[in-house]
């Protein structure tokens, strides 16, 4: 047995880095396959985003391990992507939330830790 703790990711960024965006895109979708959402465009400033769905699976579970390392990995490839002085246009929040309603925040982008 196992209590749920879903976690999900939330990927944003602009259109004036497509590249890298789309870098991001493709290794949620190598990592999570079908639990990776399509692009969606904003209506304003061309900003561009993508979710990672949870897995669903209770924690103390394999698969859970095996989710959080996927997820650890998702997130060093878009902190990989920064520039020389650490900021990156590629931004990620991966969020936990369980069954009973407690939440918290798991990861963010590398620099902006030191922004919260």
């Amino acid at each position: 047995m196992g209590s749920m703790r879903h976690n999900a990711i939330v990927v944003t960024g602009a259109d004036y880095d497509r590249e890298k965006f789309g870098k991001a895109h493709m290794k949620a979708t190598e990592l999570f396959g079908v639990l990776t959402s399509p692009i969606v465009t904003s209506n304003l400033n061309g900003y561009m985003s993508f979710f990672v769905a949870p897995d669903g699976s209770k924690e103390g579970w394999a698969e859970s391990d095996i989710g959080d390392e996927k997820r650890k990995e998702f997130a060093d490839f878009i902190d990989s992507l920064a520039y020389g002085d650490g900021s990156n246009y590629v931004k990620f929040v991966d969020v936990a939330y369980n069954e009973l309603h407690g939440t918290e925040i798991e990861r963010i982008n590398a620099r902006t830790k030191h922004y919260l």
